[in-house]
């Protein structure tokens, strides 16, 4: 065999040898590319189910702490009660201004929780309030007559529950 043939023969086994290297390198780039896409988009799932659960626990709870100011600001005797207006159950907050009458509704009307301030007594459109927070369902009740009971239903159909004391006399 001439020198010839075995460099040849030599040369064949080491560029064998060389691609085997390059093939394992690229697959192993690949397997740790695919791995990393992989745990992006794993992880971005998970920050997309936290995202929307801090989302939807800041409705409910801005919702809830909204209407507990409302009431609490205006805490005085008669002029925070439950009613309804339209069949919607609503809120109303009432006030006097200059020897006029004037009430604030709270009201969920068209997947909202709206708010509007009127004359006491005033015909409006439910349309008009001011959207406030986005909501499923809005309802209040009277458990006692210094108590109410409000149930929300977030947009993400997370219900909850709160109970509102009023401190002054009815």
């Amino acid at each position: 065999m001439s020198n010839f043939e075995q460099h040849r023969i030599g040369g064949s086994k080491a560029a064998t040898g060389h691609t085997v290297d390059v093939l394992f390198v690229i697959t192993l780039f690949l397997v740790f590319a695919v791995s990393v896409v992989m745990l992006t988009g794993t992880g971005a799932r998970v920050y997309q189910n936290i995202v929307d659960s801090m989302t939807e626990n800041f409705d409910s709870r801005t919702s809830f702490t909204y209407v507990i100011n409302k009431i609490h600001q205006n805490d005085r005797q008669g002029a925070v009660s439950l009613g309804s207006y339209e069949g919607l159950d609503a809120v109303l907050i009432s006030e006097e201004v200059s020897n006029v009458n004037y009430c604030t509704y709270l009201y969920f009307y068209d997947g909202y929780m709206r708010e509007i301030f009127t004359r006491y007594g005033s015909e409006f459109d439910p349309a008009l309030g001011t959207p406030l927070f986005a909501l499923e369902s809005f309802t209040a009740s009277e458990v006692t007559e210094t108590l109410f009971r409000f149930d929300i239903v977030t947009p993400g159909g997370n219900e909850q529950s709160l109970f509102v004391h009023l401190n002054s006399n009815r």
